[in-house]
């Protein structure tokens, strides 16, 4: 009865906060699952394959700087203990307990949430097809190895619709500094975010930006 209930408040809530957007149809190019926990809270379809797994800083900056091609690339899925970061996934006990797959060959995704190959396979390909590439939100965080280097690489990208959600201010353009967050790396994303501001006026605004 209770996941019944929170399951009505959240399908009310985002008809309700949907009804202010600007623009319903859009796609996130997310480095985790903050886009995925958007498109939650307005209870919109996902409509892009970077849903329930994240991507190291490197290789995320390293595919936004190619992103047509890497989004036209096949995925193969690796061993972990092929993964350049398998030291990482080790230090936070996450080693072998989901699949791992190269986009155009260099790029590793993490399906963090996903318990099986196919099951990553089938909804990335799934999700892909209905990415709309005429309205992409790009984001980026500064955690998974992220540095300031990789930070000013992203501020320097193309994209119109992009925001780097940080624990601190960076001088750069496309930041947002997270209230709540006080290490060198933002720990609670989505919490820290909903602190600092109202997702209907951070997309609406976004959108303005066409």
């Amino acid at each position: 009865m209770f996941f019944l209930i929170k399951k009505i408040v959240r399908k009310v809530r985002g008809n309700f906060a949907k009804f202010y957007l600007i623009e319903k149809d859009f796609s996130i190019i997310s480095d985790n699952c903050w886009g995925g926990s958007m498109y939650q809270y307005f209870d919109i379809p996902y409509k892009t394959p970077f849903v329930g797994l994240f991507v190291f800083s490197p290789d995320y900056i390293r595919m936004l700087k190619k992103l047509d091609y890497y989004l036209n690339s096949d995925l193969n899925f690796i061993n972990p203990s092929e993964s350049k970061y398998k030291e990482e996934l080790i230090k936070y006990k996450t080693y072998g307990t989901y699949p791992i797959a190269l986009l155009g060959g260099d790029v590793e995704i993490h399906f963090l949430h996903y318990k099986t190959n196919e099951e990553a396979r089938d909804k990335w390909y799934r999700r892909l097809k209905k990415l709309n590439k005429n309205n992409l939100i790009i984001k980026f965080c500064d955690r998974d190895l992220c540095t300031s280097e990789l930070i000013h690489e992203f501020d320097l990208l193309r994209f119109s619709k992009k925001v780097m959600l940080s624990s601190k201010s960076y001088k750069i353009n496309s930041n947002l500094q997270l209230k709540g967050e006080e290490g060198n790396e933002v720990q609670n994303e989505w919490k820290s975010f909903l602190k600092t501001t109202s997702p209907i006026s951070f997309l609406n605004k976004l959108q303005n930006n066409r």
